[in-house]
């Protein structure tokens, strides 16, 4: 016998009902604070015993966000390859290695930050025997956007900003407030959907992004990035039609500061991005140190224990040496 649907009074049930937990997917252009944003998340989620299991997909071979993100949550890393194309197939097997090991209500997808939404959504619209649809939020740099002005928001960065339901203006800080709330318009005329909520140092009110959340669930509706759409001319860009790239350079000698900046100088203008571990030279010693560089700032931070010394360059059109500077023996082009 087959049910007759549209009854009158027949029930429906709403999604929260389904017993599934809910994926939300965290995106956001290189450099933009999609980690430390992240963690902050989590504190705040954690602090409330409301615990969050977390898949990560960075580009390249090695994964620094997942050594950062250690002992923070569960988490299951996909590496070597992008979830929006060639780690498709892989985010099944994940996302179920995750759910099994951590029973939780809510996990998050943190893509590389060359991902496209658009694509990943596709993947998703497969998963819904395991997961049930969050938001995706999207963390965009008002440092590097304020900088590049018109031209900023191209390609990967505006299909993100497009298909977000949240957009996190992190480094709301470091730029002037006539300049953000500039850039706050443009965003706002980009996707007049979105939440926007600007950010310093990776961190919101995070009771109001619960907030938009819930309204959504109240609405027995899906956030709007989850809605079929008929796509538009440049909404399925990739990374790969803008030519970026990784490249590891391996280390065993110590870096100073002023080494690093020579790297990333000879990179060329096409690097977006470069991130690692290094032992590096300061006026107190030689100390093991994250070096993070993204739209021309260069910062350094404490490094986790145990971690190999490397340099993850990201960009197009890279040039980078075949040894690092002090260390001619060693490092190696990956």
């Amino acid at each position: 016998r087959r049910p007759l649907a549209r009854l009158p009074l027949r029930h429906r049930p709403r999604p929260e009902e389904s017993g599934l937990p809910v994926l939300h997917v965290l995106t956001g252009f290189l450099g933009a604070g999609k980690t430390t944003f992240l963690r902050r998340w989590l504190d705040f989620l954690h602090g409330r015993e409301r615990y969050t299991g977390v898949i990560q997909n960075e580009f390249g071979e090695i994964g620094l966000d997942a050594a950062l993100m250690r002992g923070d949550t569960q988490l299951e890393a996909l590496d070597e390859g992008c979830v929006c194309c060639s780690l498709a197939d892989s985010l099944r097997p994940g996302l179920l290695r995750l759910v099994e090991s951590m029973p939780a209500e809510q996990f998050i997808l943190e893509t590389t930050g060359l991902a496209n939404p658009a694509n990943v959504m596709a993947s998703l619209a497969e998963l819904s025997d395991i997961v049930r649809p969050g938001l995706v939020i999207t963390v965009v740099d008002a440092l590097d956007l304020t900088r590049a002005g018109d031209a900023g928001l191209r390609g990967v960065r505006r299909a993100q900003a497009e298909r977000a339901d949240v957009l996190v203006v992190n480094k709301a800080d470091a730029v002037e407030p006539a300049a953000l709330e500039a850039l706050m318009e443009r965003l706002r005329a980009l996707n007049g959907q979105a939440l926007l909520l600007p950010a310093r140092h990776g961190s919101i009110a995070f009771a109001e992004l619960d907030a938009f959340h819930s309204a959504w669930l109240d609405r027995r509706g899906t956030p709007p990035s989850h809605r079929p759409t008929l796509p538009r001319l440049g909404e399925a860009v990739t990374h790969t039609e803008e030519g970026y790239a990784s490249a590891a350079l391996r280390l065993s000698g110590p870096l100073s500061e002023a080494d690093v900046r020579a790297l990333i100088e000879k990179a060329g203008p096409g690097l977006a991005r470069a991130k690692g571990v290094i032992d590096l030279v300061t006026g107190e010693g030689i100390v093991p140190a994250v070096a993070q560089y993204a739209a021309g700032r260069l910062a350094f931070e404490p490094a986790p224990e145990d971690e190999e010394r490397y340099l993850v360059f990201i960009g197009t059109d890279l040039t980078l040496p075949e040894t690092a500077p002090g260390d001619p023996a060693s490092g190696r082009l990956e």
